[in-house]
């Protein structure tokens, strides 16, 4: 170990290899923060996201709470060529 160390420090050849493997380790250690923000970044986008269809999904929710149940029936089956008389029947059950 103090050969190798003697080396690094008392010949040019060993500094010059100490010097480059000082500079790979912190190209890994800039390349793992680098990639690290970047994951960063896209989580933090992710649950932005998650956040709004969540916001939105319990807006919806609020509406459809509010609706009696002919609105209702009106609301899910809208124009799928459903006769008014199935949800027509009903009107006035509550």
């Amino acid at each position: 170990m103090t050969a190798a160390l003697s080396f690094l420090i008392g010949t040019r050849a060993g500094r010059a290899i100490a010097a480059a493997l000082l500079l790979i380790a912190l190209a890994v250690i800039v390349y793992h923060q680098i990639r690290q923000g970047a994951f960063d970044d896209a989580e933090q986008a992710t649950l932005k996201q998650t956040v709004k269809v969540e916001q939105e999904r319990k807006r919806d929710d609020g509406h459809l709470q509010d609706l009696d149940d002919y609105n209702l029936c009106r609301e899910y089956l809208g124009d799928r060529s459903v006769p008014d008389g199935e949800c027509e029947q009903l009107r006035g059950l509550h």
